[in-house]
């Protein structure tokens, strides 16, 4: 039986492994033996004693019953012991209590007294402190410092504070109570959050106490290290400025001039007295300088760190690019993003929009199918010239009967007359409280300016009305500033179609790498040009870190230079 136990607990050992034995005996008389001895060479208490061995290599439990009930259990027995311990400490606390109890000398009446004895009189104040409740007594040193370690507050504050609280055995609830309203001054600073530090607190032989640290607070480094860029893959129906608050190079982390700009990479003089002259500081030989926004600063980059930076940063700049290209496909090159729910599409048909008509109705299709019935925004179409024509009275559901209609309705509009924005725009803004409007033009009103913004304010002040402007063939700087306040005033958009598209297009599918090919065409459009110089900044960084990665190559080994950079391919 021994080989089997520790072939047991060889095999249990180390793996998450159990074994539970229960044996079942019966009573066995002499009329079911028929007289013979029973065919076994062990009796029932050396059978259990050798299970009870195999449960116990097991890692398991062992359990014994028979006909007539439960004979052992480890069950049984573990909670048979917890209850016998817990009574010893009962015993041991009502010997403790009894043992104070006579030191202090406090015992009730009629101890000790003969049942013919009549116990004394009582001070009544005495006896009137017993009747109410006890004051909670007095904290120790110990008992402070586990709470100050267990709320995680281990400071010179938190120990006054709960020693306000406490108030002495003498005092009453009326006369005396904590002392809650002194304490610090709340301000509205950001606090910082206490240091994470696990402390164990014991007593000493001579009575102070002894902490020991098990754990301690992570180092914050200065040193800043090069993140992983996390970009969406599908395009987000959101402007620009919303966009680039998640995904621009401040929220990723890739700012060059930051990443080079910590207090361990500034440059530091002296003016030394014996020469009257500002010498820098000896370890500043021994890393490269570079000139960062005036300020001369050191490179402690590694080379490898920079190839990481220019890797994450070339994976941007492909984000970047593909939500330009995204931009100008579609309707979108015409009309932008259209982000609200409920829009209304304000169509100049004045006498100077005649030679692009043709393509103002056909981008105006690819709106009503591309962005409104695809993402079931309800709409309405509005055409003005010297009146205004309208197509719904009421904003309708992008169904297909709908749209077919409103195709059908566009494509019989004709140009005429002159532009009157003004009376498009209160019959826009009628459509309800929380339209978007969207109102293409190519110049000015036939009204002053100044008078159309001043009614737009006053139609939409206490409205969630927002106007977008579209800036269609016009090449009047005047007449694209009136759009573009138009636009600002009510938190809008502004958006200009661009004639070079095409080229742009090409570029952007050929793939801007950081040569010395032209940049980016000026875009006028709010999305379009928050875009695109996010684009000019982040191509500026990848050029500047080829820069210091040459540079640290060069102070470290000018030999290895070339080889290096022919491995990493940035020759």
């Amino acid at each position: 039986m021994a080989m089997v136990s520790s072939y047991v607990s060889e095999r249990c050992s180390g793996l998450p492994l159990c074994l539970h034995v229960c044996l079942f005996t019966g009573e066995e008389t002499e009329a079911q033996t028929g007289g013979c001895p029973p065919p076994r060479h062990a009796t029932r208490e050396e059978t259990a004693g050798a299970l009870r061995e195999l449960a116990q290599a097991g890692n398991g439990r062992f359990h014994w019953i028979s006909e007539t009930g439960i004979l052992e259990s480890d069950d049984i027995t573990a909670l048979i012991g917890e209850m016998e311990r817990a009574a010893n400490y009962w015993q041991k606390s009502s010997m403790l209590v009894d043992s104070l109890t006579q030191k202090s000398g406090c015992r009730c009446p009629g101890d000790n007294l003969s049942p013919g004895d009549k116990a004394p009189a009582q001070p009544p104040l005495a006896w009137r402190r017993r009747d109410g409740p006890l004051p909670p007594p007095r904290p120790t040193a110990l008992t402070l410092a586990r709470l100050q370690m267990k709320e995680g507050r281990a400071n010179e504050r938190s120990y006054s504070q709960k020693a306000l609280t406490w108030r002495p055995s003498s005092a009453t609830s009326a006369s005396h109570r904590p002392m809650t309203g002194w304490g610090p001054v709340e301000t509205k600073a950001k606090q910082r959050k206490p240091s994470q530090v696990s402390q164990s607190v014991f007593y000493l032989e001579d009575g102070n106490l002894g902490v020991v640290f098990k754990s301690y607070p992570k180092p914050k480094s200065v040193r800043k290290s090069i993140p992983l860029v996390t970009l969406p893959k599908q395009e987000e129906i959101c402007s620009t400025k919303r966009w680039l608050k998640r995904f621009s190079i401040k929220k990723q982390k890739l700012d060059l001039y930051k990443l080079v700009s910590g207090p361990d990479c500034t440059h530091h003089k002296k003016l030394v007295p014996s020469v009257l002259k500002r010498v820098s500081a000896k370890y500043c030989s021994i890393f490269p300088s570079v000139h960062i926004n005036g300020m001369v600063k050191h490179l402690q980059l590694t080379p490898a760190e920079l190839k990481q930076y220019l890797t994450q940063t070339e994976r941007l700049l492909q984000r970047y690019t593909q939500r330009l290209q995204w931009l100008l496909s579609g309707s979108r090159r015409v009309f932008g993003a259209v982000l609200e729910r409920e829009v209304c599409v304000l169509l100049d048909v004045s006498g100077s929009m005649a030679p692009c008509l043709g393509e103002l109705k056909t981008k105006l299709a690819s709106l009503i199918w591309e962005q409104l019935h695809h993402n079931t925004v309800r709409f309405s179409l509005l055409a003005f010239s010297e009146g205004v024509k309208v197509w719904h009275p009421a904003l309708q559901e992008p169904t297909e009967e709908a749209c077919r209609d409103a195709v059908q309705w566009a494509y019989q509009l004709n140009t005429h007359g002159g532009t009157n924005t003004l009376e498009a725009l209160q019959t826009g803004c009628g459509f309800g409280d929380s339209v978007g409007l969207y109102l293409l033009s190519d110049g000015k009103p036939d009204s002053s300016c100044s008078l159309v913004l001043k009614e737009t304010e006053r139609l939409t002040t206490g409205n969630h009305i927002t106007i977008h402007t579209v800036s269609f063939n016009c090449t009047d700087s005047s007449a694209n500033d009136f759009l573009k306040k138009l636009a600002h005033q009510t938190g809008g958009r502004y958006h200009h179609c661009h004639d070079n598209v095409d080229a742009l297009s090409g570029l952007l599918e050929s793939g801007l790498s950081d040569g010395d090919e032209p940049t980016l065409a000026a875009l006028e459009g709010d999305d379009l040009r928050r875009l695109a110089q996010e684009i000019d900044k982040l191509r500026h960084f990848r050029k500047q870190a080829q820069v210091f990665r040459e540079i640290i190559l060069e102070k470290k080994n000018p030999e290895e230079t070339t080889r290096i950079n022919k491995q990493s391919g940035l020759l």
